[in-house]
């Protein structure tokens, strides 16, 4: 079962495969065609149900705190007590970031085989990341997104291309200080490991940006 969720020229697809509570409208305003939809065979699926929607007033910093696939977290769940007990003496949201970023670069690894173990339907699951400190830009950027946003920062998950990559990518964008920077836990954990100091915050002409979450 898969959702699909467009607006205008832009098409969302979501997998049902964790116990969603919600699917984001994250594009704005305006009306919104949501599909429920059934794999028949291969990549054939049928449309089970469908409704239109018309969202009349979108509060961006909202939409990038809730949990909703990819970024999905619990108030009282292990991601958000991490994050709690790695900023409990701070009170600048940047200092905030800059703790939760550094502990990811740091202590989670690239699994390079994974990449060829997973298909389109694949999840993030911040709890399985957490509990084997590995996984792809994927994890990376949807357990930055979940920490974050249980610290009550709008952060999203943003999938795209970098120029140093050939391979379609994942990052965060989180909102300091009124405005949306780039974080790239992935990038930095594999320089870190290298032994190579790198500004947290990235240029935004390196990445070209398709869809956010």
């Amino acid at each position: 079962i898969r959702v699909l969720v467009e607006k205008g020229d832009s098409r969302y697809y979501y997998s049902l495969t964790h116990d969603e509570e919600s699917i984001p409208l994250q594009l704005g305003k305006g009306s919104y065609d949501v599909k429920i939809l059934e794999n028949i065979s291969g990549n054939r699926y049928k449309v089970l149900e469908k409704k239109t929607l018309n969202l009349k007033e979108f509060n961006e910093k909202e939409t990038f705190l809730v949990s909703a696939q990819p970024v999905v977290w619990e108030k009282n769940g292990q991601v958000s007590k991490l994050a709690k007990e790695l900023t409990k003496d701070l009170t600048n949201d940047k200092d905030k970031v800059k703790v939760v970023y550094d502990y990811l670069v740091k202590n989670v690894v690239y699994d390079y085989n994974k990449i060829s173990r997973i298909d389109d339907n694949y999840v993030p699951n911040n709890l399985e990341t957490l509990r084997t400190l590995s996984g792809i830009c994927y994890d990376y950027s949807s357990l930055l997104a979940a920490m974050l946003r249980s610290l009550d920062i709008p952060t999203k998950l943003v999938k795209g291309y970098a120029d140093e990559l050939s391979t379609y990518h994942a990052w965060n964008e989180v909102l300091i200080d009124g405005n949306w920077v780039i974080i790239d836990t992935t990038y930095d954990a594999a320089y870190y490991q290298a032994g190579i100091e790198i500004e947290m915050i990235k240029s935004e002409s390196v990445y070209n940006k398709i869809r956010e979450y």
